[in-house]
């Protein structure tokens, strides 16, 4: 899912290029084509079936006891959603603060030629999942994974303490993407290991407004107080990810504690 999701935004920015091109020969405009495509979003989902109150009533209290007792209460579920979320908030910032950062001191940059490398460079992060789990990987699935959160939180950390030329940053970003186009997947593929198909998708939800809020105070914090630095935003992102690497190595002792107490036994 997130290598076609590149590719997607890839297109779409392509799609926008030729529309902004096109601009003055006649209505179609980038606004246009995404009203059109919400609208045919809107229509799609208005087919779906419709389900009665009083059972919809019983499906949303019993998944709320599931959620609660597999999600809230498992600590390795927790570290999960705490490692989702500090990937949400560190992408969150980047695609605020990448294109003020390169731009910085009045530096001249081709952005939209660096906006598609970060995206391959996502997608080769996510190409590179399989050769890294399975029978014949070089680590543990802990350790990768732990391996992908230090390098895009030293990226992001490198970013944010010390200034860099344009090629460095480029460079920096291109690995912070390949990171998190690696680490999407691996979260994924650790989430059927330990819930339930039908709880995977409240656990993103968690995970994602977990990781937005933040994002959501500092921005609300900066309109109106203005006191809150970009490379103070990269600097929390940078140690939220260091922090989930460490929370995954966790993960991995406890997993390997259990085996070990399951062969006693």
């Amino acid at each position: 899912m997130t290598f076609f999701e590149s590719i997607s935004l890839v297109g779409s920015q392509g799609i926008t290029n030729l529309l902004l091109d096109d601009d003055n020969k006649g209505i179609l405009l980038p606004y246009t084509f995404a009203a059109l495509v919400s609208v045919i979003g809107i229509l799609y989902i208005r087919k779906a079936p419709s389900i009665s109150t009083a059972h919809h009533a019983s499906v949303i209290g019993s998944y709320q006891k599931s959620f609660f007792a597999h999600v809230l209460r498992d600590k390795r579920v927790l570290i999960l959603v705490l490692a989702q979320a500090s990937v949400q908030f560190s992408v969150s910032a980047f695609w605020f603060l990448w294109a003020p950062t390169i731009v910085a001191d009045g530096r001249d940059a081709p952005l939209s030629l660096i906006y598609p490398c970060f995206l391959v460079s996502r997608m080769l992060g996510s190409a590179a999942v399989p050769w890294f789990y399975g029978a014949m990987a070089p680590f543990q699935n802990e350790d990768s994974l732990t391996t992908a959160y230090i390098a895009a939180g030293l990226a992001l950390s490198v970013v944010a303490y010390d200034y860099q030329e344009i090629g460095t940053l480029v460079i920096l970003f291109c690995i912070f993407h390949a990171s998190v186009g690696f680490i999407l997947p691996s979260l994924a593929r650790f989430r059927t290991m330990y819930l339930p198909n039908e709880l995977r998708g409240g656990m993103m939800s968690f995970s994602l407004a977990l990781g937005n809020a933040p994002m959501f105070i500092f921005l609300i914090q900066g309109a109106y107080h203005g006191n809150i630095a970009n490379s103070t935003i990269l600097g929390l992102a940078a140690c939220g990810l260091l922090s989930a690497g460490g929370c995954i190595h966790m993960l991995r002792r406890w997993r390997k504690h259990t085996r070990q107490n399951v062969r006693s036994l």
